[in-house]
């Protein structure tokens, strides 16, 4: 009887595992840096800083010396979100790397979320081609973490500083290192961006547009728009973007923001609104490329 009864709760505490499945991390689904949240994720074809590692490793390709980046923000669920990123160059390489981190409430069932990224990208005229690998880790209040790596392709082409197509292929060849596959699908993102201003004027504007295919969802197109003006090394910058955004987000369509210049030193902001009619989202970053 007490056989049965012991291999009854084994099976039971099994059943409620299977049930539970491997657990998801957010990170994947949201823009890494507060420009691109700004745009609404509009990320691919907005190249040339080290935030650009995330969302497409040949984006890193304009860097010319270094770039260094961060973000910081709350989320309405009350869990806190820091991002670092750098790349430099090396001759005809661009070296690159950086980390998300999600830190949840003390209640919640996960503790937090980890992505860290290295990425090489090699540029010939306007021609770049990258590759990226991603760690990804999720840890639950238990202390237990699953740990996953996946990999990026990045491919851009400039057409002087007039504009930029990005393709990249993100997220796929999942190999489980710890624990079940934590579940990322696999995606394609095309983007394009477009200067309507002459970039040697004092002016700026850039349009942006990205279509992105994820395995088992539906297509999303985002657009987005960035202005401003500079004098001197010293500008003000506004940005907004527009389109669906991946279902576990929890954005809002529309995404609004802006950014301080100080010479090479870029101070952003990002507005993001919930879906669900939550607190929205203010982000802050700190951009610094030469």
């Amino acid at each position: 009887m007490r056989l049965t009864v012991a291999a009854g709760l084994v099976a039971g505490l099994a059943g409620a595992a299977d049930a539970q499945g491997p657990r998801a991390s957010l990170l994947p689904e949201l823009p890494a840096s507060t420009r691109v949240a700004g745009l609404a994720g509009a990320g691919v074809a907005n190249i040339g800083y080290a935030g650009t590692v995330f969302e497409n490793p040949s984006g890193l390709a304009p860097i010319r010396t270094l770039s260094i980046e961060a973000a910081l923000y709350r989320r309405p669920d009350g869990a806190t979100y820091n991002m670092g990123a750098a790349a430099a160059r090396i001759g005809a390489f661009n070296l690159g790397g950086g980390y998300q981190y999600l830190l949840y409430p003390r209640k919640s069932e996960t503790r937090d979320n980890v992505l860290s990224v290295g990425a090489l990208t090699w540029r010939r005229g306007g021609l770049a081609l990258g590759g990226g690998l991603k760690y990804l880790s999720v840890e639950d209040s238990s202390g237990v973490i699953d740990r996953t790596i996946v990999k990026d392709l990045g491919l851009t082409l400039a057409l002087f500083d007039v504009a930029a197509v990005g393709l990249s292929w993100q997220n796929f060849g999942a190999e489980a290192l710890k624990g079940p596959e934590i579940p990322v699908p696999a995606s394609l993102h095309l983007g394009f961006a477009f200067n309507l201003i002459d970039t040697y004027t004092s002016g700026r504007l850039l349009a942006l547009v990205e279509t992105t295919w994820t395995d088992g969802q539906s297509r999303r197109t985002v657009l987005g728009l960035e202005g401003g003006a500079v004098i001197s090394g010293l500008g003000l910058i506004a940005r907004v973007g527009h389109g669906a955004q991946p279902p576990g987000s929890g954005y809002a369509k529309s995404a609004f923001g802006g950014g301080v210049l100080l010479g090479a030193a870029r101070l952003d902001y990002a507005y993001r609104g919930s879906a669900h009619g939550g607190r929205p989202t203010h982000l802050f970053g700190l951009r610094w490329t030469r």
